[in-house]
């Protein structure tokens, strides 16, 4: 099976599944939803994987600005998974199994990042990707939300992101951790990125 085709079936997966997932967390939360991070990126997700098989199935060469805003995509649904599995799973009640399988998390927290990851790493290239850039989503959502935090209009929705209940030096080590696995994760993607063809 060739690149074309083989990225076209995995990301119109992706697509369908996305849109599931968003439908069971809009009927729960409504617009609030897109407070979360994880529905934020899972948005850029799906609106790259549109792009994606749109190009393809028209035969068209990919924009030369899309290899930045996929691997954006990838690398920030990446992190709301290594997030769940090393950060949520212990910080709140939920516990990993729904976490990871219920209702809308089983397509935003595991089945489409996963499904990205594998698409990125088996059936896309995308020559010299920056991987700086693969941080951007992450500062701008965190700048964002911490001042929502600050100005009390938000709270969260994360525990790390509540800066009213913890000291401001666990503010800070928590963006400065973040932004070392998004670096650690958008380097590793870079590396990997097209390396086994199918």
């Amino acid at each position: 099976m060739n690149f074309k085709n083989s990225s076209l079936i995995v990301n119109s997966l992706i697509i369908i599944l996305e849109v599931i997932g968003f439908i069971l967390v809009f009927n729960e939360l409504g617009i609030n939803s897109l407070q979360y991070y994880t529905e934020d990126s899972n948005l850029l997700l799906l609106i790259s994987s549109i792009i994606l098989v749109y190009y393809l199935s028209k035969n068209k060469e990919l924009p030369s600005w899309f290899k930045s805003f996929r691997h954006i995509a990838v690398v920030s649904t990446t992190l709301t998974l290594i997030v769940v599995l090393t950060v949520l799973s212990w910080t709140t009640d939920m516990g990993l199994y729904h976490l990871l399988f219920g209702g809308s998390m089983l397509y935003h927290h595991t089945l489409c990042p996963i499904l990205a990851i594998l698409s990125f790493i088996f059936v896309e290239k995308y020559d010299e990707i920056k991987v700086i850039k693969g941080l951007y989503f992450t500062i701008v959502y965190a700048i964002i939300m911490i001042i929502l935090n600050v100005l009390k209009i938000v709270e969260g929705p994360y525990p790390f992101l509540r800066v009213y209940e913890q000291p401001i030096l666990h503010s800070i080590i928590w963006t400065i951790l973040i932004l070392a696995i998004t670096y650690a994760i958008a380097l590793i993607l870079k590396k990997v990125n097209g390396k086994v063809i199918i």
